[in-house]
C-alpha cells in the first residue's frame, strides 16, 4: 500500500517523538504493518523495548558463541521460527532483564500472540528449534549469563535465581559445543 507524503511525514515525526508503531499507525491513518514497512525503509529503529531487548540477547548469544570458537550466524527474517544457527543447531534466544528481586523470568508458552496481539498461534519449540538459550541481562550492563535448554524438554515458564534449579546450567554451553567436541575427536 502506497502512502501519501503527509502520512510518511507523520510516521517520521511520530517516531522521533518516541511513539510505538501502533500509535503511529493510528496517527497516520495506516495499518501497523504499513508503519513497520515504511519505518524499516526509512532506517528508523523500533521503539518497542521488548523487541530491542530480544535483539540484544540474540547479538550477545552470537558474540559469545563466536568467541567460544563455535560456528554461529544470525537467521534472517523477523518471523523466523528460530533466531540463530550455532554449531549447525537451530537456536531460539529468549531474553529477560534481571528483576528487582534478583531473578529472571522467562515465559515460553505454547500459545503466543502475534507481534501486535492481533491473533494467536501455536509455538512448538521442539519442532522449531533444537536449543533455547535464555539470556539473562543485568541492569548495570555487565556481560549477561546464558542458560541452554533442550527444546524437547522445555517448560512453559522458567524462573532463574541464584541457587535455583537452573543454576547448574549457567554458562554451560555443552549443548552447543557437542559438534566441536565431535570434530576434535575425529
Amino acid at each position: 500500500m502506497a502512502i501519501t507524503h503527509q502520512q510518511q511525514s507523520i510516521i517520521i515525526k511520530s517516531h522521533s517523538e518516541g511513539h510505538l508503531d501502533r500509535a503511529i499507525a493510528h496517527l497516520a491513518g495506516v495499518s501497523v504493518s504499513t508503519v513497520r514497512r515504511y519505518r524499516k525503509r526509512l532506517g528508523l529503529p523500533t521503539k518497542c523495548t521488548t523487541t530491542k531487548r530480544g535483539k540484544i540477547g540474540e547479538r550477545h548469544t552470537l558474540e559469545v558463541a563466536t568467541l567460544r570458537g563455535l560456528k554461529a550466524e544470525m537467521r534472517e527474517g523477523h518471523n523466523a521460527s528460530f533466531d540463530l544457527y550455532v554449531s549447525d543447531r537451530r537456536v531460539d534466544a529468549k531474553t529477560s532483564m534481571q528483576l528487582a528481586n534478583g531473578k529472571w523470568r522467562f515465559r515460553l508458552p505454547t500459545r503466543r500472540r502475534s507481534y501486535y496481539g492481533q491473533y494467536e498461534y501455536t509455538k512448538d519449540y521442539a519442532s522449531d528449534c533444537d536449543v533455547v538459550v535464555l539470556v539473562a541481562l543485568y541492569p548495570d550492563g555487565r556481560t549477561p549469563d546464558f542458560y541452554m535448554l533442550d527444546s524437547r524438554t522445555l517448560p512453559t515458564s522458567v524462573t532463574i535465581r541464584p541457587g535455583g534449579p537452573y543454576a547448574a546450567l549457567k554458562n554451560d554451553w555443552h549443548l552447543l559445543e557437542k559438534e566441536k567436541e565431535d570434530t576434535l575427536a575425529a
